[in-house]
C-alpha cells in the first residue's frame, strides 16, 4: 500500500475533524471493540472521474460529541434530528478533501449523495482498504472500495 495514499487518507480525516470539531485524529493503537448497534455509517459513491465507494463508520457517542462541538451543545432532540446530516457532511467533506489531493491539478469530480444507516452498509465488490483511527478515545473507520483508487494490483493508482 502506498504510504503516500495512506497519508492522504489520514490528512483528509484529520483536517476535517480538526477544522469542524477541534478533535485530534490518531492512528488506532489497538483493536477497539464496539457493538455494531452503537455505530452509524455513511456510504458515498464517487461517480467521476473515477468510480469508487467510501464508507465512514463511527460510534454514535463520537458523532454526538462532534455535534455538541459544532452546534454548541444543542438540545437532545435536535441532536437526534441532525445526526444523519452531520455524518453525511463529515463523509462528504472527507471525500472532497481526499479527491482534491488525489486527483491531478484542479480536476473536477462528481459525488453521489451520502446514504446514512445504523447497520453496516453493504459495499460494492472490488478491491478495498479500511483505515482505522482513534478520535477522542473512540474508533473511526474509513473504507474505500473500487478500482478507481485501487487498480488490479490493489495498490492506489
Amino acid at each position: 500500500m502506498s504510504q503516500n495514499f495512506d497519508e492522504l487518507v489520514r490528512h483528509s480525516i484529520a483536517v476535517t475533524l480538526e477544522n469542524m470539531a477541534f478533535m485530534e485524529v490518531l492512528p488506532q493503537s489497538e483493536e477497539t471493540e464496539t457493538d455494531a448497534e452503537d455505530n452509524m455509517s455513511a456510504r458515498l459513491l464517487v461517480l467521476d472521474p473515477l468510480q469508487a465507494e467510501m464508507v465512514l463508520t463511527l460510534p454514535v457517542r463520537l458523532l454526538t460529541n462532534i455535534i455538541d462541538v459544532v452546534h454548541a451543545f444543542p438540545e437532545d432532540d435536535v441532536v437526534e434530528q441532525i445526526r444523519s446530516d452531520m455524518l453525511g457532511e463529515l463523509l462528504n467533506t472527507v471525500a472532497g478533501r481526499l479527491l482534491n489531493d488525489f486527483l491531478p491539478g484542479n480536476q473536477a469530480y462528481r459525488l453521489g449523495l451520502p446514504e446514512v444507516t445504523l447497520e453496516q452498509p453493504t459495499v460494492c465488490e472490488g478491491p478495498s482498504r479500511t483505515w482505522e483511527y482513534d478520535v477522542e478515545g473512540e474508533p473511526l473507520a474509513l473504507t474505500i472500495v473500487g478500482t478507481g483508487f485501487f487498480p488490479e494490483d490493489g495498490e492506489p493508482a
